[in-house]
Order: C-alpha cells, then sequence, then structure tokens
C-alpha cells in the first residue's frame, strides 16, 4: 500500500507521531543535563537499571533472577571511586563494579533479584554495548536509552490513536478521554525513564489482530510482550480469546511452514517469560514489604482501597455485561486476582492498563461501544488514583508537564 492510499486521517496521524518523537528526541539530545539520569523528575533509575543487567547478564547468566545485585558484585573501593567519572554517582545505593571492567555497573533495587524477563535486556543491548565498549558517558547513555523508549512511545500511541479514529460505531466523543489519558501516560512515564511502552505496542497490536481473526499473530504479540515485561500478564484473556479461536475453527490444518514457525516462537518467547518468572517467584513472595493497597494477606491490614475497587469492579462488570462485551468482563476478575496478589504498586504501572483502556471495543451490542469505554476509564482513573499513586492521572497536563520540560 503506498502513502497515497492510506486514509487522511491515518497519515496525519503518522505525521504527528513522527514529528512528536523527532521533536521530543531532540530536545532530549540536546537539552542541557540537569542531571545524569535526563529523566524529567531527577531520580528515576531504571533505564540505566535495565542496560547495566544486559551487561551483567553474560558474566551471571540466570543468576541474575535468583540472586540480589548486592551478593554478586562489590562496592567501589575509596581508590576505585576516586577515578569514576562523576555523573555515575546520582544513585549512590546503584553503584557497583565489576572486576576487569573499565565501566562500573549502576543496578537499582539491589536488594531484589531482577523482577524483569529477558526482553528488557535485549532491548537495551545495543546502548549497552555502546556503553560498555566505548568512551559513552553514563550520561550520554541515558540521553539515548529514553530516545529509544520514545520511539516505541510514540509508536503505541499511533496504534492506539488509530485504533479509536477508525473504531467502528459512535465513538467518536467517548474516544478522546481514554485516548488523552492513554497518550498522556504513555509519553509521561517515558520522559522518566520507563521502557513499558514498548510493550503496550505488541498488547494494542495483540487486540487489533484478534479483531482481524489473525488469531495465531495475537498469539505471538502477546507472548512477544510477556518476554519483554510480567505486567503483560495483564492481558492474559486477550491470549485465551485468540487460543480459543485458533481450536474452535482449527485454524493449524490450514497452516503451513511460516505458521508453524510462528507459532514456535510464540512458544519460545512465552516458554522464556513464564520460567523467568519461576525463578524470580521465591524472591518476589518473600518481599515483605507492603506497597499496594489492594494487596491481601493474613498479615497485611486490608486498606479502604480494596472495597471501593470492589465496588468500581462490580459497575464495570454491570457495563461490560450488559454491553455483551464477554473479554472486558473476564479481565475484571482476571485483574482482580492478579492486583490483590502483588505486593508493590507504582505510578507508572498504571502505563500497563493502557491497551485495555484504549483498545477498541467489540461488544455483542454495537451500540452500547461508548459504554464499555467509559467503564474503562472508570477503572483506569480508580487504578491510577487510588491504587497507583499518581493522582493526577494525566487529568493537570500543564502543572505536572510543561513546568518539568522546562525548568
Amino acid at each position: 500500500m503506498h502513502w497515497s492510499d492510506l486514509p487522511r486521517t491515518r497519515r496525519a496521524l503518522i505525521a504527528l507521531c513522527a514529528l512528536s518523537w523527532a521533536g521530543w528526541s531532540g530536545w532530549e539530545l540536546l537539552r542541557p543535563a540537569r542531571n545524569p539520569l535526563m529523566d524529567l523528575s531527577g531520580w528515576y533509575t531504571d533505564h540505566f537499571s535495565h542496560m547495566n543487567t544486559a551487561r551483567i547478564f553474560l558474566r551471571f547468566g540466570t543468576a541474575i533472577w535468583r540472586t540480589p545485585p548486592q551478593q554478586m558484585l562489590p562496592r567501589p573501593t575509596p581508590e576505585v571511586r576516586a577515578r569514576l567519572p562523576p555523573d555515575v554517582f546520582q544513585c549512590a545505593d546503584c553503584l557497583f563494579v565489576a572486576p576487569g571492567w573499565k565501566k562500573p555497573v549502576l543496578l537499582t533495587w539491589p536488594n531484589v533479584v531482577r523482577p524483569y524477563p529477558p526482553g528488557d535486556m535485549l532491548l537495551t543491548a545495543p546502548i549497552a554495548a555502546l556503553y560498555h565498549f566505548t568512551d559513552l558517558s553514563a550520561t550520554d547513555a541515558n540521553r539515548l536509552l529514553l530516545v529509544l523508549f520514545l520511539a516505541f512511545a510514540h509508536v503505541a500511541i499511533f496504534l492506539l490513536l488509530d485504533g479509536l479514529a477508525f473504531a467502528p460505531g459512535n465513538l467518536r466523543w467517548h474516544a478522546l478521554l481514554p485516548g488523552f489519558l492513554g497518550s498522556f501516560a504513555l509519553l509521561h512515564w517515558t520522559l522518566e525513564g520507563f521502557y513499558d511502552a514498548s510493550f503496550v505496542v505488541l498488547l494494542l497490536l495483540c487486540w487489533r489482530w484478534l479483531g482481524e481473526r489473525r488469531a495465531l499473530a495475537a498469539i505471538v504479540a502477546f507472548c512477544a510482550a510477556s518476554f519483554l515485561h510480567f505486567r503483560a500478564y495483564y492481558y492474559a484473556p486477550w491470549a485465551l480469546a485468540a487460543a480459543a479461536l485458533v481450536v474452535r475453527e482449527r485454524r493449524w490444518q490450514a497452516w503451513h511452514g511460516r505458521d508453524w514457525a510462528a507459532l514456535g516462537a510464540a512458544v519460545l518467547l512465552g516458554g522464556a517469560s513464564l520460567a523467568t518468572f519461576a525463578l524470580v517467584l521465591p524472591s518476589l513472595l518473600s518481599y515483605k514489604v507492603y506497597l499496594s493497597p489492594l494487596f491481601v494477606s493474613r498479615d497485611h491490614r486490608i486498606a479502604p482501597a480494596l472495597f471501593l475497587g470492589a465496588l468500581i469492579a462490580a459497575v464495570a462488570l454491570a457495563a461490560f455485561a450488559a454491553a455483551r462485551s464477554w473479554i472486558d468482563a473476564l479481565m475484571v476478575p482476571w485483574l482482580a486476582m492478579i492486583l490483590t496478589t502483588v505486593r508493590v504498586s507504582e505510578p507508572w504501572y498504571v502505563v500497563a492498563t493502557v491497551p485495555w483502556l484504549c483498545a477498541p471495543p467489540r461488544a455483542g451490542l454495537p451500540e452500547r461501544h461508548p459504554l464499555v469505554l467509559d467503564a474503562r476509564v472508570l477503572v483506569f482513573l480508580f487504578l491510577a488514583t487510588a491504587v497507583h499513586g499518581d493522582p493526577r492521572a494525566g487529568l493537570d497536563v500543564i502543572p505536572t508537564w510543561l513546568v518539568r520540560v522546562f525548568w
């Protein structure tokens, strides 16, 4: 398909997202370094931790999922610290050295195992290699990481806006709020150094391909997303819907070599994610710091947010049932099970709910598609404000956005 064959709205979205990425990337590369981390707030550290995980994986292998970094790597001695460049000291608790390496290792949360599947290392490996083998500074490596993550964020923004813009039915006005909230969350938390937009891209593709009845492609996209981040498990109902389509229509009877190769890739990616999760799970279950108001256990006080969450879940379920949107209805108990067993909740976790927030509805009653979007917005805002601790949730754009950009 040629550029001129694309609908005008789609061409405008592509151009807008490309220009936005170029603008934000140029700003990130050229702006003065307020601090070596290069994030908006000045204290987020995930981006360089993923890069350094890619470095130490080649030395320690799967031990990174069984042993905390502080048990594998020594701290620098005063003599070594005196020889290190000043931009590696922004996060003092993150600083380690590896014998024989010229540059130090910077890893956040050094007291716990790395709670990510292998995809984060694959994603950051090119910049990790540049940092490790060249004179690239930690500051400039952080700049490049953010430019890379911004590329994924803008692809995700295009996919969600494109999906909402071309969704069937009368969704134009109802799609404005989820489109705005989703785009803001992606751009905001990417500029803070989080790579979550990368798996959002794959999940939005999963939903799109599921709607096109490309079940195998949807399964591959889901497994690839899980290879990048464990929070892709939120969307297991989407993968189950795709698998059910394959089984119900006996799709494998018409598969050729390329299809079987795609299935093999899905098994490999999904299996690697599950195997990694099995390695890190004992450490995660032993973590006794409870930072999620939805966490339920015998030794943890039940927070009021849990009761509000139950009420909102009931309202959302009723809305999805009224619209005959059964995949959405299944998402509610599945997410409830996950969120009540996860101990930690952070503001940027809200990005993981963006694919659901912005997925074009496919309810059995098309006239009630707006009801589906409204119910999802309700769940999103509850999770953003009462659970993940982001009271803004994109609603006060100017104070939290422009002030940090131009400060």
